[in-house]
């Protein structure tokens, strides 16, 4: 088959599906429902708050867990009935996040052997349907220029509504201790590294061509950072900062970055010389923690030590999705904060071979893409960079669905799907990424409004 054939048959199923070319930019009523499950269930997790307990039944169904579950199946039946699953499924095939799926459907099989079956079972529906929703979102949005937009303003509104919950859970205090956590300024690393890669990556040129769209980046990546910053999480601000050496190795400009470097050393050479060198490094790495904290990450070492010690038990195939056995039937909620160590104790080695796969897969896809220097690529590697070192303190990927988890599984979906070209022509798709940015800028204009 010719690649004008098979571009023709493309084209053909995409105007069926999406409509004509002068809505793309705007979201149909079936796409704004499917979008509004995902932000349901982030509303109650944010606003709805359920208070910590010393034990927990993983049987009992209260209130905040009946809204969750019919949150679920509504997105459910929503993805079922508006003919976005097939699409959806279709897009992701050819992606490597299908293996991120896969992963998720061996926590779902999981159930047969952990102590709290039905609880890992839903865990697992829970991710998998919120994840195929979100993912069915941005399939729908048909170009890079309208999933990019779509992006920061979900991106945007979930950073507001854990600002919001963090408020609500303060008693809406505002002193800055009251504003730390590691729940917003986790999303707010992965907005500001986008934007900043994304913003640096664009010249001269191409910003006078698209000022609306250097001007979102520049305004989002600045109230990103502001909020990294009132979040004074000191995993948050580690990754944001490997995210910026990412950006900046990634953009060739080892001259901004060694000047920066230079100028940090020299401050720090100064305020040693004035005895202050180390409380300074701590203030803006680890804001409030103490010398015990810094060196157990906050009681984090010790639980991985039992943690590893569990895997060792049961290293094949874990305990199940979501949970710890504590034996004679019991089970506990597996909070690990870190994404590997939820691996390894829910699914064990077999789980992690499916999920290194993804993770794997999808690294060689942003270094490649990086390296033409493509839209979309520079941004996308150094959030995914903070995304993953994030998540050795907190697990924003492999684990149950968070309020963050909107904004990982909408970055990802991004890039596989118009920049790494899934959800487009496999031949157009193709040469543009093999092309670089100046094919991609071709394209992007063809496909829709340059802003």
């Amino acid at each position: 088959m010719s690649s004008t054939t098979s571009q023709e048959q493309y084209y053909s199923w995409n105007r069926s599906d999406y409509g004509n070319s002068e809505h793309a930019g705007r979201m149909n009523r079936g796409t704004l429902l499917l979008l509004a499950c995902p932000f349901a269930i982030i509303t109650r997790q944010t606003l709805l708050l359920r208070q910590h307990a010393t034990t927990v039944d993983l049987s009992a169904v209260d209130t905040f867990a009946g809204i969750d579950i019919a949150i679920v199946l509504t997105t459910a039946l929503v993805l079922l009935l508006s003919g976005a699953f097939a699409r959806t499924l279709s897009s992701l095939s050819r992606t490597s996040a299908i293996w991120l799926l896969g992963y998720y459907l061996f926590c779902a099989a999981s159930s047969a052997w952990s102590a709290a079956s039905v609880y890992t079972l839903y865990r697992s529906f829970e991710y998998i349907v919120l994840f195929l929703a979100v993912f069915g979102v941005v399939v729908q949005l048909r170009d890079f220029e309208n999933g990019e937009r779509w992006f920061l303003y979900a991106a945007m509104t979930t950073l507001f509504l854990q600002m919001f919950g963090n408020l609500l859970l303060m008693h809406f205090s505002f002193s800055l201790s009251a504003w730390h956590t590691n729940s917003y300024s986790a999303a707010a690393g992965i907005i500001f590294c986008y934007c900043l890669g994304e913003y640096l990556s664009m010249n001269r040129s191409q910003r006078s061509e698209q000022k609306k769209r250097a001007r979102r980046l520049k305004f989002f990546g600045a109230f990103s950072l502001c909020a990294l910053a009132l979040g004074t999480s000191a995993a948050s601000n580690v990754a944001a900062a490997a995210g910026c050496l990412v950006i900046f190795l990634s953009l060739r400009k080892l001259s901004i970055f060694a000047a920066g470097l230079f100028a940090a050393l020299m401050a720090f050479c100064l305020a040693s010389a004035l005895g202050g060198g180390d409380v300074i490094v701590r203030a803006i790495l680890f804001p409030g923690k103490s010398q015990a904290a810094i060196e157990t990450a906050t009681g984090r070492t010790m639980l991985w030590q039992m943690l590893w010690r569990k895997f060792l038990d049961s290293p094949y195939i874990g305990y199940g999705f979501g949970v710890i056995s504590g034996g004679r039937d019991r089970a506990f909620v597996a909070l690990s904060h870190n994404s590997l160590f939820t691996v390894l104790i829910g699914t064990g080695i077999v789980g992690l071979f499916l999920f290194l796969i993804f993770a794997l897969s999808l690294w060689r896809s942003a270094i490649a893409g990086t390296w033409r220097r493509g839209r979309g690529t520079v941004g996308f590697t150094g959030a995914l960079a903070a995304s993953f070192l994030n998540s050795l303190g907190m697990p924003l990927m492999a684990d149950r669905w968070w309020t963050t988890s909107i904004v990982f599984v909408w970055l990802i979906a991004l890039f596989l799907l118009y920049v790494r070209g899934a959800n487009r022509p496999p031949v157009e798709a193709r040469e543009e990424f093999e092309a670089g940015p100046h094919a991609a800028a071709h394209v992007g204009c063809s496909a829709g409004p340059s802003e």
